[in-house]
């Protein structure tokens, strides 16, 4: 956990959506998939553009319409596809948090309010149950810690990123 409170803002979110997007097709026949890839793809765009309000991504996570993230975890009926869920919605409420962070925002979602290092933790466990190649997390992690720690003002490079990760999958 030291290597992931390490990586800057932007780094801890791309490890989380960069992971997700590893695993998110073993979801691809499940009802609410294309609300998973839609939250995803608005989490990227938050961490390249910072031009999403928190409560807009939080729509995705959980809302009135019962058409989000959470309902759909919950009435998965495979232990493996619930993984899936459970690291989508983690990667989520991450994302989320960080985005009111950045717009310092007092007042969070209750759901958001107790993401905390069990969300983190939480995610490497269900990501592990799923993706049986732990290594490359683990890689991924060491190169995200020497490119982008907390101390860099780099930005981060999603296409670099994602190279990299082709590059790791392909060896």
């Amino acid at each position: 956990m030291n290597q992931f409170d390490n990586l800057s803002v932007d780094a801890k979110v791309t490890y989380l959506l960069s992971l997700t997007e590893l695993i998110i097709s073993n979801i691809s026949n499940s009802e609410g998939y294309d609300v998973a890839v839609e939250s995803i793809e608005k989490c990227w765009e938050w961490v390249k553009f910072k031009n999403i309000e928190p409560h807009n991504l939080y729509h995705y996570l959980e809302n009135m319409d019962e058409n989000d993230v959470m309902t759909y975890m919950q009435i998965e009926d495979d232990k493996k596809r619930e993984s899936v869920w459970i690291c989508i919605g983690n990667a989520l409420a991450y994302t989320i948090w960080e985005a009111y962070q950045y717009n310092k925002e007092k007042y969070l979602p209750q759901t958001i309010e107790s993401v905390d290092y069990n969300t983190i933790e939480s995610f490497i466990t269900n990501f592990d149950q799923v993706y049986l190649d732990n290594v490359l997390a683990d890689k991924l992690l060491n190169y995200l810690e020497i490119k982008y720690s907390k101390d860099s003002n780099e930005q981060v490079d999603i296409n670099l990123i994602k190279t990299y990760i082709i590059e790791i999958v392909e060896k």
